[in-house]
């Protein structure tokens, strides 16, 4: 297993998304981007299966958002699909997308994915 990351496997399983233009990236809300962008955001760790006392490995979250100044309803499905071909489990998405005052959408989606570990 290694050390597993997270964030760039996210941003792997999202490199069809990232050449088109639309900036995949770690972190949070760019005001300064004026465009469509997707954040990763790292969301911790939990030891699963266990065996004898023993982690037979480790699950990582990732929260996937999109912010745009239109609702992005079509990139979201593409990246659920992305993701879960990339071998992520989707967890949910935030039940508010509507549009805040400020004219930002946001659309926030969870994935998780398992890192089983070395012997």
């Amino acid at each position: 297993m290694g050390n597993p990351d997270i964030i760039k496997d996210a941003a792997a399983a999202l490199v069809a998304i990232s050449e088109r233009g639309i900036t995949v990236m770690q972190g949070w809300y760019d005001k300064d981007i004026k465009d469509c962008h997707v954040t990763l955001w790292d969301l911790g760790e939990t030891d699963d299966n266990f065996s004898d006392d023993d982690a037979e490995g480790v699950t990582l979250s990732v929260q996937v958002t999109i912010f745009s100044k239109s609702d992005e309803i079509e990139l979201a499905r593409e990246i659920k699909a992305a993701m879960k071909e990339s071998g992520f489990a989707f967890e949910g998405r935030n039940g508010d997308d509507s549009q805040p005052e400020d004219g930002i959408y946001m659309k926030a989606q969870r994935f998780s994915k398992f890192y089983e570990s070395e012997a």
